[in-house]
């Protein structure tokens, strides 16, 4: 346009653009607003044995949505109870429907259909949020390492993820997020909603191997004034020889020179340092080597590798390996891998393995795989590891998350099986419960009292073992063993219940549950004492079978009982 045709804005023109701006503004921001899906909005909401009709009706005011269902497959009669505070509509609904319904977004209407189930594929949805902060975590990867389906989280922290053809005995999900601390969900676990946490990653593993190796590796330097430091620092190439003898480090056939070669056997008779070895290595007090070793490596005291050690290694105190081990490593008082382990750490106090490892741990006192373990550990008394696909025996266990069974006195699955139980018996009529370890296998710790108005107080303590093995999708069966002291006011005499439990438990939503069956009971009680306390109040079985052992004041009795109650998950 030529520029003496261009006339300039006037004040009003300027004004009523200026109103036009900030209309456009406005109309626009509502509809910004409303990007947010329905699904996702947050809610604060309670309900106390209300029909799930009406609590859609409250909850739809709340929103501003209309629900979509056919009452004839979706039973809104039935009556639920439920406190939400800032929760996703989404996982409101999938709590008050008990994982029956799915829920789908069309404009304004939220349609309510059943949730179709396939035993030829198996839907997993839900949530992946901050442990620490509570917030969504977007673009986290859920996947089934089998057959390495995968889905990445949104902006809200939602995904759903559908796997064909499941195998549910070994179904398990990975969740990885950078900076966040991996997460393994087994079978067990994988309910079709999920909300996940994940943990900030607060120890980089492969820097916490570096930075214990690297006072190790400081050892490589005798002394800074030798000539063998300075040759290992001047001399590059690599040497190889079939055989070598020493009497100490530098002290030896390979003389100030050792630290560079590479031997096939090496032979020393109190100790001897060397670039590695390719076949043979013994040592009368120990054997220290820069780089990799094979295949027999043996010292009275302790053997050091600085590379990776492929076949056996075995010394009176220690083995220590700075990079990979694949193969044995058998130490009087343990073994350190800082690399990964590929094979068996046999410890006659404790076993360390810093990175993955697949195999086994066996030791005297304690085992501690700080990163992955694909295998077993067995120890004395502890047990730590991060994620095991395999199992953990000993006194103690604690691992991240386990694929198989943790046996012990005492096993806690950060990532696993938790109950608190509250309920009653034939003896006492409150008992109190903690169920820890995996549905394979887990500890019971019991606590019970008769609430007598008496100076002295009936009351027991006790501990179990059990197993659940699922019958149903909501459905499973506790088989468990549990022996009690049962006393009065202090503990006097022996006075025993030994019992064996079968019955069903079902969950209500995902962390409130009922249990109930029958148990055969066996006491087991010292006859001298003359103040047992009463063993039935409120209800009186039968006893089946009384006998008296001809050593030992010890008298027993035989009967059925039955237990009842709620779990808390």
């Amino acid at each position: 346009m030529d520029a003496s045709k261009r006339t300039e804005m006037t004040p009003r023109q300027g004004i009523l653009r200026m109103v036009g701006l900030i209309m456009l503004i406005g109309t626009l921001s509502p509809l910004r607003a409303q990007e947010l899906p329905i699904l996702e909005k947050k809610v604060s909401i309670s309900a106390d044995d209300e029909s799930l009709e009406n609590f859609l009706k409250r909850l739809s005011q709340t929103v501003g949505c209309i629900f979509s269902y056919s009452s004839s497959v979706i039973d809104v009669k039935r009556t639920f109870s439920g406190t939400f505070v800032e929760q996703p509509m989404r996982a409101i609904l999938e709590e008050a429907f008990s994982g029956g319904v799915e829920a789908k977004q069309k404009g304004v209407y939220v349609i309510l259909s059943p949730r179709q189930q396939s035993k030829n594929e198996l839907v997993v949805s839900g949530y992946v949020v901050d442990e620490t902060t509570g917030k969504p975590i977007r673009d986290a990867t859920v996947y089934d390492p089998i057959t390495l389906k995968s889905s990445i989280t949104d902006e809200f922290g939602f995904f759903q993820l559908a796997i064909k053809n499941p195998n549910m005995d070994s179904v398990r999900l990975v969740v990885n997020k950078k900076n966040y601390g991996d997460t393994l969900l087994v079978n067990e676990q994988l309910n079709p909603f999920q909300k996940i946490l994940l943990k900030t990653s607060e120890v980089d593993l492969e820097g916490v191997g570096k930075s214990l190796a690297k006072p190790m590796k400081d050892a490589w330097q005798w002394t800074k004034q030798s000539v063998g430091s300075t040759n290992l620092e001047n001399v590059s190439d690599t040497i190889y020889r079939k055989f070598q003898v020493s009497l100490l480090p530098f002290i030896g056939t390979n003389r100030k020179l050792s630290g560079n070669v590479v031997n096939d056997y090496s032979f020393n008779v109190w100790g001897g340092f060397s670039a590695g070895t390719n076949k043979v290595e013994l040592g009368g007090w120990f054997n220290a080597n820069k780089g990799d070793v094979k295949y027999l490596q043996m010292a009275g005291l302790f053997n050091l590798v600085g590379g990776v050690m492929q076949g056996v290694q075995m010394a009176g105190i220690t083995n220590v390996v700075l990079e990979d081990t694949h193969g044995v490593q058998g130490g009087g008082v343990g073994n350190v891998t800082f690399g990964s382990l590929q094979g068996v750490q046999l410890g006659g106090v404790v076993n360390l393995a810093i990175m993955e490892g697949k195999g086994a741990q066996l030791a005297g006192i304690a085992n501690y795989a700080h990163s992955d373990l694909s295998g077993i550990q067995v120890a004395g008394i502890l047990n730590v590891g991060n994620r095991i696909n395999g199992s953990q025996i000993g006194l103690f266990n604690y691992a991240d998350s386990i694929s198989g069974v943790s046996i012990g006195l005492l096993s806690i699955v950060r990532r696993g099986y938790r109950q608190v139980e509250v309920g009653a018996d034939e003896v006492l009529p409150l008992n109190f419960a903690f169920r820890t370890g995996t549905r394979k296998f887990y500890n019971i710790l019991t606590a019970g009292f008769r609430p007598d108005f008496t100076d002295s107080v009936t009351w027991a303590f006790g501990y179990g073992v059990g197993t659940a093995p699922r019958l149903g999708k909501k459905l499973f069966m506790n088989i468990e063993v549990n022996s009690s002291q049962m006393n009065l006011a202090n503990v006097a005499a022996l006075n025993l219940i030994n019992t064996v439990y079968v019955g069903l438990e079902y969950p209500f939503g995902k962390n409130l549950g009922v249990y109930l069956g029958p148990s055969l009971n066996w006491r087991i009680y010292d006859t001298r004492f003359q103040h047992h306390p009463d063993l039935f109040t409120y209800v009186q079985p039968r006893i089946q079978t009384e006998n008296s052992f001809p050593v030992g004041n010890v008298a027993s009795q035989l009967w059925f009982g039955g237990r009842a109650g709620l779990r808390f998950f």
